[in-house]
């Protein structure tokens, strides 16, 4: 009884499965940045803590990605990180300079889900899970060592230090929201679950 109750309570109140989303119109930056945070915690919450991502990571690539939500894919598709959609009777949208098809989502927070069963699934990001997992087992966490493992995410040769740049701007712009121990949420002091 006790874990159906449990069990029943985490879906009711679980904001994410209710279809959390956020907006971003009045300080655009300053409000794109909160919610792909709050998005990017709330999926950690709901997987083990191994599989979690770097918050600030999970940011600054939805910056890169989607212009800071402005662009097309971001505000037709809510796709902020430019993954691609291979099947084409799913939700898609198509490039306008390519055939390339990109995925569509119903809401903001679902692309941060799929970015992160992304980074957990694909071939291109193994070394990235095993630095993350070494990092986690070892708790001495170099959120530097770990951008530079998505050097496959994108075709861009300079990728990953666009992507170090916007995140040492993020800790330096955000301080609040990305606090020492902040940047490695994928763990929330709870090793054991």
């Amino acid at each position: 009884m006790f874990k159906e109750l449990c069990a029943t309570l985490f879906i009711l109140c679980n904001p994410l499965l209710n279809g959390f989303t956020f907006n971003y119109d009045g300080n655009p930056q300053d409000q794109f940045v909160q919610g792909i945070a709050e998005c990017t915690v709330l999926n950690n919450a709901v997987i083990e803590p191994r599989y979690r991502v770097v918050v600030a990571i999970s940011v600054a690539q939805a910056i890169l990605e989607s212009d800071w939500g402005r662009s097309r894919f971001a505000v037709e598709g809510n796709n902020y990180y430019g993954i691609i959609e291979t099947d084409s009777t799913e939700p898609h949208m198509k490039s306008k300079n390519s055939d390339v098809l990109l995925k569509k989502y119903p809401n903001r927070c679902e692309s941060v889900a799929d970015y992160i069963a992304l980074l957990n699934s694909s071939s291109a990001f193994v070394e990235y899970r095993d630095l993350r997992l070494q990092q986690y087992i070892t708790d001495n966490v170099d959120v530097f060592l770990i951008i530079e493992t998505l050097e496959n995410y994108a075709i861009d040769p300079e990728y990953t230090n666009k992507l170090l740049a916007i995140t040492l701007g993020l800790f330096q712009k955000y301080p609040e929201i990305f606090k020492s121990k902040q940047i490695w949420e994928y763990y929330n002091n709870n090793k054991a679950t």
